[in-house]
């Protein structure tokens, strides 16, 4: 992660706790219009979801000393994210609920490689994606009654850019069998080249742009997950993106 934006976050955190000195502790969403003043994040989403993207990043490298005034206040798989004051004194305030499983899947799927990736494309095209997008001419096989399809889904698409983007599997994914067979009489591993060229082909022919991402283009530990260098990672899409980026 850059060490700019940590240290504009750093800034912008001082500068309103000076501002407001009777204030002990804030939620972390309050800085968000500060931030985006700062040019560290475009634009809010989801009422402060850019800055837990950071902190959470933070956190899951054990770096979260960088912004010293953050204050995670945890229950089971939630965490609660604050500034506090240096010196000061923080009391809980925010209702901690039971997770579901809606809610579990939907963190899991946002603490992806795919989502940050797809976070740092909605920053640099300034317009976010729609994710698992489906178009009713782009169908997978027949299901067993012969009569239905499904939609088959993309990683991302961006009307605006007339762009969809789709992120090759890891090398990893070898971990599920992939010679297992499928409804069509082919082995999954076939199944997904057929899906991928079957793309290719259907929005080519609906005049709709494609990029594909490799994983392997980025920094990977040894499980093969992004080592989510951001500055590195957008360089990278920088270059990728170059035709799209105003």
């Amino acid at each position: 992660m850059s060490k700019k934006i940590e240290e504009k976050i750093n800034k912008a955190v001082e500068v309103f706790f000076k501002k407001n000195p009777a204030t002990e502790w804030i939620p972390a969403k309050v800085m968000m219009p500060s931030l985006i003043k700062a040019g560290v994040f475009i634009k809010d989403v989801k009422k402060g979801l850019p800055l837990r993207k950071v902190l959470r990043l933070l956190d899951q490298n054990n770096a979260l000393d960088s912004i010293p005034l953050a204050h995670p206040e945890r229950n089971g798989h939630s965490t609660y994210w604050y500034f506090v004051r240096q010196g000061g004194s923080y009391t809980p305030t925010e209702p901690i609920n039971e997770v579901t499983n809606k809610q579990k899947a939907i963190r899991r799927r946002e603490s992806s490689d795919e989502y940050y990736l797809i976070g740092l494309v909605n920053e640099l095209l300034n317009t976010r994606a729609s994710h698992q997008h489906t178009f009713d001419f782009l169908l997978g096989d027949y299901h067993k009654n012969g009569k239905t399809r499904t939609e088959l889904p993309l990683d991302a698409y961006y009307a605006e850019k007339n762009l969809v983007i789709e992120f090759l599997d890891k090398s990893n994914s070898e971990s599920i069998n992939q010679d297992k067979m499928t409804i069509s009489g082919v082995t999954r591993a076939e199944q997904r080249d057929i899906y991928r060229k079957r793309k290719q082909g259907v929005l080519k022919a609906n005049d709709i742009n494609l990029i594909e991402i490799d994983y392997a283009r980025f920094d990977s530990d040894a499980e093969k997950n992004l080592s989510r260098n951001m500055e590195n990672d957008v360089t990278l899409l920088k270059e990728i993106l170059k035709h799209y980026i105003s």
